[in-house]
């Protein structure tokens, strides 16, 4: 009898139901072996299995009959098993316990191989199975705990068995033993909610044999590449879908409002139509339309006409032939003050119709502009063009395609019709005029039975590899269109064609070509303009050969200057390409479509905002694709790259870095669109001030808050720069001294900077005002994606910004960010995938970064959260054995698809003396899969050279150990030796040797946190930094002016950390406190300004004085005016203990016998001191006159950092017994440090004291006992490095 298993909820497998959380992944392409032997059966289901059923989502059937016995050499057993999978489980699951897997690495290194035989009538072909060993005691803290290893095969029959092999895909939990595998775990068609039924049988484990050549491997099925559907096509984010059109929509035979089947219409051909009493003729005559008429075109017109005028009292009408042919006219402009039609939204045109626009660009075509129906459709009535619907217009393809192939599989069903035009997207790195792999091609068939897409047949084989694999895909989008409005071919083409022979001296990524500068600027093709008034609604219409060249106003689809008046119009389900001059212009208007286009081979900005003052708009679901720049590609060093200025062939500046997207005002829906190709796929520009028409509007782009901005992706470009991401939120465009002249700032301008503020501080009269804390917006920018990009996924110069939902795949950095106050959240980066990168001649992946993330060196707030890096760092030998021993860790050194040697999960910039960090970055829920080198502190000066002020500062709070590996909170510091035992504040401090850092337990002290304040005692001195001094990066010199470190014995021979010219410090409080010691003495006055710390976490400083030193201590507020509710400065009074001032509201201070002075520092507030008494706030403090928080932070996803406030100082006046030496007192104070353990106690961390000869019995400052004196320190983790001392401080250099 067949015996049933269904799923029932046990202790032991309930958390397999996390697999519901897990997106699949397959990374690594089928291979096949040669020999191998059958080493054992994991399930046969003829009692010979050695692994045991534990549960399932689904129906597990245990002997049931073959299927077919006769007909396969494959599988001849009697008997095998059926799994009917669950459709209500979206990561269906069957799970098999096992103790037979001795060391799982012999899989992961493939000497040891699953297979497993599989017969199916109803799964589709392309179907994907996935077996994943994991250790099931460390699954039930969620995905990916536990799970050791990841394999993958996909079906390629029906009605037969086949011999499936498992290739290995990857660990996603790189910390789980070889030797811990519990359980095996199968996954049918994961990421779907099918419920096929599988005959499955002989679930083996075979070794692979290389000394018995002659003996094979049973027979194996062809592996395909899995078929990629639109749900499982991203891992993280969710990509949304156009609308679905209605079945009228896309019907031919049922239509209704069709104008040109009205009564009483007025055929062209009729010569009573005309007042002359003959039909115009085609010899460049100009044509008025009858004044209140509708005049109907039912064939083609011969010879080309001059103007065509159509009155305000008028339509013109273009309809149908008759016999299906294509309606043909010719003309050298239209103007439409009345209608033109064609077809309707009820009556999509479903004949051909072409209209070509004539006539030679001018000389001075660039500065003398010529009306607007030279060579256009201009409208100030109302243009209706509604061609046929195709849906959709652009898709991704479903699985890969390779040179030769000629069929595109496609991940949605479509439409399209034979001998139409699509272009097949490139997945290049490189997507330019002078190399791409983009392909056009003609549709053969289409076939939308099978497998939930389209199989599209084209009429020639592929030239290049398209991907389509887990992560990306390459998108196909259909050209052709029933509608054509296009330029003649004669006087539209270029007269300087780009020979494509043109170099650079500056190589990028080992490639020196580029487009040749001052080439293509004659293209003169026809143009749209919608204006005065005019209304707009075209789509189903190919736009060829339109758009002139550095022409302002003169584009393929230009909405001018509407205002409100153009509310609904719309373009969309359209295409644009060889454009001369961008895509669709949407210039000073408000609440329009464009939606569902393609626009292919276009010079300058391709979906264009213009002045930045319009709103309100929504641009969804297009795709852009072959963007090309004007001049010479934006680039430069550092941050900074040359200006560019407005000129005759440069009309706007910022066409150095077009793109497919230009975004000058995020107050609008960009939605579902993607991007290939150009300078970067989507830019937003900083406006201060608006453009054109617009410059004298009160208004400021850039401040303005963002609508929605979701399920974006782009690729192939930041190409030029290596600063460029494929999504590029920086440049600045803005008018020269002459108050005419545009520039273009293509790198980092901090002078025009992007503040989203929800007060509009322009209508107060100052755009430059401040925006208080409490109006602050944030940028949310939600689903997007970024791909084949050798620079950076997506870069942000200024603008607070959430990016919530991001992937990066095959990328040289995942983000770069530059801003106090930026969240990324649900974030997976993957800067390797495998795949082998198509890049130009010379070119190399090992030029390019394998970097996840770095954290910048100043004035920043970073917050990542539920992150995931895979295949990110280098495959560093050195480092091999501290996190991970996968021998596909991280990126090697392949030129197909390896990375810089340098590469880094995380990077710290540390290059600078002069910028330095504070409390800046923090973490929660970060996952590492398969990495190799997880941390550097970069000095791009070299490893060899003088560490600086920011290397030895770096810091990051790890809120949950995620990090570190301890799994509980975490500080992570600086390892780098000179900065002594700063970070080394307890012997259970573990050493990460890779960055060098240092890993702090939190929760080993109660008050354990980061502080930061800045110690300024001489102006002179400290205003060279920057000059002289303490530099950039510049190798300035900074040499150490004395050190600061931890009070007590434990860290009296212990020189500290260096405080220099410039004294930023920031480390750990909540212990005993801080002794700061300077080399001229003790100094006579001191400010301290720019602090962070938390209320609850202590931060105590002490400073030696000469004895009999007398004190004036004053916290001052900034921009306060004192009040009866508000003080603006406080004086601090004397207490007779140190513990007195730990336990202070930080306005008070000690002096003890030896003359140290300490006292407690706190962030307070910015505007006052008190109201009206003191306060030390918290987080939680509301603010001045009850608006915002008393102290600043950022916090986010769990994660809360402080923000220091400019302006608020404390200031120590010290009456020096003696007098002064210059900034010192004159006498020299007593080498001393404070008391810190009672009698019989001795320190042993920075916080705390133990009982001599019993260290269970412990205190903390302020005199807290331990709350578990049985406590033992914690096991170091499995990521803990394993080549250096882990719970052992560094040695203290001698």
């Amino acid at each position: 009898m067949p015996i049933s298993r269904r799923f029932l909820t046990v202790i032991a497998c309930n958390t397999l139901l996390l697999f519901a959380t897990v997106l699949t992944h397959n990374r690594v392409t089928a291979q096949s072996s040669s020999s191998g032997t059958k080493e054992f059966s994991f399930e046969d289901f003829e009692g010979n299995g050695q692994a045991k059923y534990c549960c399932s989502s689904g129906d597990l059937t245990d002997e049931v009959s073959n299927p077919n016995t006769s007909g396969s050499s494959i599988n001849q057993s009697p008997h095998c098993g059926t799994y009917k999978r669950s459709e209500n489980n979206q990561y269906d699951w069957l799970s098999y316990r096992t103790s037979s897997i001795t060391d799982a690495s012999t899989y992961t290194n493939g000497q040891s191989l699953f297979y497993m035989d599989i017969f199916t009538s109803t799964a589709p072909i392309g179907t994907e199975i996935q077996i994943t060993l994991q250790d099931g005691t460390e699954t039930s803290r969620g995905w990916p705990y536990g799970r050791h290893s990841r394999y993958t095969a996909t079906t390629s029959t029906l009605n037969e068995w086949e011999r499936l092999y498992f290739t290995f895909s990857y660990r996603p939990d790189p910390n789980i033993l070889d030797v811990s595998i519990t359980e095996l775990i199968i996954q049918f068609a994961p990421n779907s909610l099918t419920s096929d039924l599988y005959y499955m049988d002989n679930l083996d484990s075979y070794v692979k044999d290389t000394t018995s050549p002659t003996m094979p491997i049973p027979t194996v099925s062809p592996t395909p590449q899995p078929i990629i559907r639109s749900k499982s096509s991203s891992e993280v984010i969710v990509i949304p879908d156009p609308p679905v059109p209605s079945d009228d929509d896309l019907r031919v035979v049922v239509r209704s409002d069709c104008p040109h089947w009205q009564q009483e219409l007025l055929d062209w051909h009729d010569p009573s139509t005309w007042e002359s009493g003959e039909v115009p003729l085609g010899e460049g005559e100009d044509v008025m339309i009858p004044l209140n008429s509708k005049v109907v075109v039912k064939r083609s017109i011969d010879g080309i006409l001059g103007l065509v005028t159509i009155p305000t009292s008028s339509e013109l009408i273009l309809g149908e032939d008759i016999n299906n042919q294509q309606i043909e006219i010719n003309t050298t402009g239209m103007d439409v003050r009345g209608v033109l039609r064609a077809g309707s939204e009820t009556c999509r045109l479903q004949s051909p119709l072409s209209i070509t626009l004539h006539g030679m660009r001018p000389l001075d075509a660039s500065t003398v502009p010529q009306a607007v129906t030279y060579k256009g459709i201009g409208v100030s009535g109302k243009l209706e063009l509604h061609g046929k619907r195709y849906y959709r217009t652009w898709t991704r393809l479903a699985r890969t395609v390779h040179p030769g192939d000629n069929k595109l599989l496609l991940q949605h069903s479509v439409n399209w019709e034979k001998g139409q035009e699509i272009v097949l997207v490139t997945t290049a790195l490189k997507d330019s005029r002078d190399w791409h792999q983009n392909e056009v091609l003609i549709v053969e068939s289409v076939d939308n039975d099978g497998f939930g897409g389209s199989v599209v047949k084209v009429t020639s084989g592929v030239v290049h590899t398209h991907i389509a694999n887990m992560g990306y895909q390459a998108e196909v989008g259909l050209l052709s269109r029933s509608i054509l409005i296009n330029g003649a071919e004669a006087d539209s083409e270029a007269t300087d064609p780009d020979p494509g022979t043109c170099t650079t001296n500056r190589k990028n990524y080992g490639n020196y070509g580029t487009p040749c500068p001052n080439k293509e600027l004659t293209g003169y093709g026809g143009h749209i303009i919608i204006y005065n008034g005019g209304l707009g609604y075209v789509e189903g219409v190919e736009l060829y050969r339109m758009g002139q060249t550095n022409v302002l106003g003169r584009y393929p689809m230009h909405f001018h200057v509407l205002g409100d008046g153009c509310t609904g119009c719309y373009f969309r389900d359209s295409s644009i390409h060889h454009s001369f001059y961008r895509c669709i212009s949407i210039h000073g208007t408000h609440n329009t479509l464009v939606s569902e286009n393609v626009a292919y081979d276009v010079i300058g900005y391709c979906y264009y905002l213009e002045d930045g003052v319009e709103e309100n708009n929504t641009i969804s679901f297009n795709l852009s694709a072959l963007i090309h720049f004007l001049g010479t590609a934006a680039t430069g060093t550092a941050q900074t790259t040359s200006l560019a200025y407005q000129s005759p062939s440069l009309t706007l500046p910022a066409d150095v870095t077009a793109s497919g997207y230009y975004i000058t005002n995020v107050h609008n829906n960009i939605i579902g669109n993607a991007a290939s190709g150009g300078w970067a796929g989507f830019a937003f520009p900083v406006l201060h001030s608006p453009l054109g028409p617009h410059k004298n509007l009160n208004m400021r782009p850039s401040s303005r808050t963002a609508l929605t901005i979701d399920g974006n992706t782009a690729h192939s470009s930041g190409w030029w720069w290596y600063h460029t991401g494929t999504f590029y939120s920086g440049g600045a465009l803005y008018y020269d001294t002459d108050g005419t002249t545009l520039v273009y700032n293509a790198g980092r301008d901090t002078s025009r900077t992007r503040q989203p503020c929800l007060k509009d501080m322009c209508a107060t009269g100052n755009c430059n005002g401040y925006c208080q804390p409490q109006d602050r917006a944030w940028i949310r920018m939600t689903n997007t994606k970024a791909f084949l990009s050798p620079s950076v996924g997506l870069n942000s110069w200024s603008g607070r910004m959430e990016l919530l939902g991001y992937e990066a795949h095959d990328v040289g950095l995942s983000v770069e960010s530059l801003e106090s106050g930026f969240w990324i959240d649900d974030m997976l980066v993957v800067c390797r995938t495998g795949a082998d990168w198509a890049m130009p001649p010379g070119s190399s992946a090992t030029l390019a970064k394998g970097d996840g993330f770095f954290w910048y060196d100043t004035n920043q707030e970073h917050i990542i959260t539920n992150s995931t890096f895979r295949n990110c760092g280098y495959r560093y030998s050195a480092f091999g054995d501290h996190y991970d021993h996968s021998p596909s860790r991280g990126c090697g050194n392949s030129v197909q698809n390896g990375c810089r040697s340098g590469s880094t999960v995380f990077g710290f910039l540390t290059h600078s003396d002069q910028f330095t960090p504070e409390i800046m970055q923090g973490t929660r829920l970060i996952h590492f899969q398969d990495c190799g080198r997880r941390f550097r502190l970069y000095n791009y000066r070299g490893d060899d050279d003088p560490t600086t002020v920011s290397g030895r500062g770096q810091n990051w709070i790890d809120v949950d150990g995620s990090v570190s590996g301890f799994k509980e909170p975490t500080i992570i510091g600086s390892g780098l030796e000179d900065a002594g035992l700063w970070w080394t504040v307890d012997d259970e401090v573990t050493h990460d040797p890779q960055g060098p850092l240092k890993f702090i337990k939190q929760n080993s002290g109660p008050f354990r946190g980061l502080g930061h304040i800045r110690f300024l005692w001489d102006d002179t001195l400290h205003n060279q930094v920057g000059n002289g001094k303490c530099g950039n990066g510049d190798g300035s010199p900074c040499p150490p002016l004395g050190y600061i470190k931890h009070f007590g014995p434990m860290f009296a021979s212990d020189h500290g950390l260096p405080v220099t010219a410039n004294p930023d410090i920031v480390g750990p409080v909540g212990g005993y406190g801080w002794l700061l010691k300077l080399n001229g003495g003790a100094p006579h006055t001191v400010r301290i300004e720019l602090t962070e710390v938390l209320s609850t976490t202590p931060l105590v400083l002490g400073v030696a004085y000469p004895l009999g030193t007398s004190f004036t201590i004053t916290a001052h507020a900034a921009y306060c005016s004192p009040s009866s509710y508000y003080t603006c400065k406080e004086i601090f009074h004397e207490v007779p203990s140190m513990s007195n001032v730990r336990e202070s509201l930080g306005n008070a201070y000690h002096v003890d016998s030896n003359g140290m002075l300490t006292l407690r520092i706190i962030q307070s507030p910015k505007t006052y001191t008190g109201s009206p008494e003191w306060i030390m706030p918290d987080l939680n403090t509301i603010g001045k006159w009850g608006k915002g928080y008393a102290i600043g932070s950022f916090s986010r996803g769990g994660v809360t950092l402080p923000t220091m406030g400019y302006g608020p100082y404390l200031e120590i006046r010290a009456n020096c017994p003696g007098g002064n030496d210059g900034v010192f007192c004159a006498a020299i104070p007593q080498d001393v440090s404070p008391q810190v353990c009672e009698d019989g106690y001795e320190q042993v961390a920075y916080d705390k004291c133990c009982q001599v000869g019993d260290s269970s019995v412990c205190v903390f400052p302020g005199g807290i006992e331990e709350i578990s004196p049985t406590k033992t320190p914690a096991q170091s983790p499995t990521k803990t490095p394993t080549q250096s001392p882990t719970n052992t401080p560094t040695q203290s250099p001698t």
